[in-house]
Order: structure tokens, then sequence, then C-alpha cells
């Protein structure tokens, strides 16, 4: 079952990839995910969460439906 993180009252779905890359997607139909700097931060709240790594760079994919992050899991975040 995946994983489901709320961030501030949006439920984020965040997956694994590879070893430094993380999706987020809505949770439910997909859609586009709004690109504002708030947004942005939400979805790497949820991958940080999930991750429990540093996202080091993001962008948006597939018609701006998926989050992608690559992440640093050798700078831990604080717990």
């Amino acid at each position: 079952m995946p994983t489901k993180v709320s961030c501030n009252g949006e439920v984020f779905t965040p997956r694994q990839l590879t070893e430094s890359t993380w999706t987020a997607n809505s949770t439910g139909i997909l859609k586009p995910l709004p690109g504002t700097p708030v947004s942005t931060a939400m979805l790497q709240e949820a991958v940080e969460k999930t991750s429990g790594c540093k996202v080091t760079d993001s962008d948006f994919s597939r018609q701006g439906k998926q989050f992608d992050a690559q992440v640093d899991c050798g700078s831990k975040l604080p717990d």
C-alpha cells in the first residue's frame, strides 16, 4: 500500500524510484499539481518526511502531474 503524507491539508503519495530519486503525486485522480512555491515546498516536505533525506533538486513531469525529486541521504534531516 502506498504511503500517504499530509502537508497543510493536502495529501500526497511519495514513492521511491531509485536510491536517490523520489516522486510524489496528489492522491486520488491524478491532476496537475500547482507549481507555486508553497505547493513545491509541500511536495518537498512530503518526500523528505517519507524518505528521511534532504531534497536537493526537483521538477515537475507528466504534464505537471508528478513531482520528481533528487535526494541526498547523506544529509539526514533533523528529527
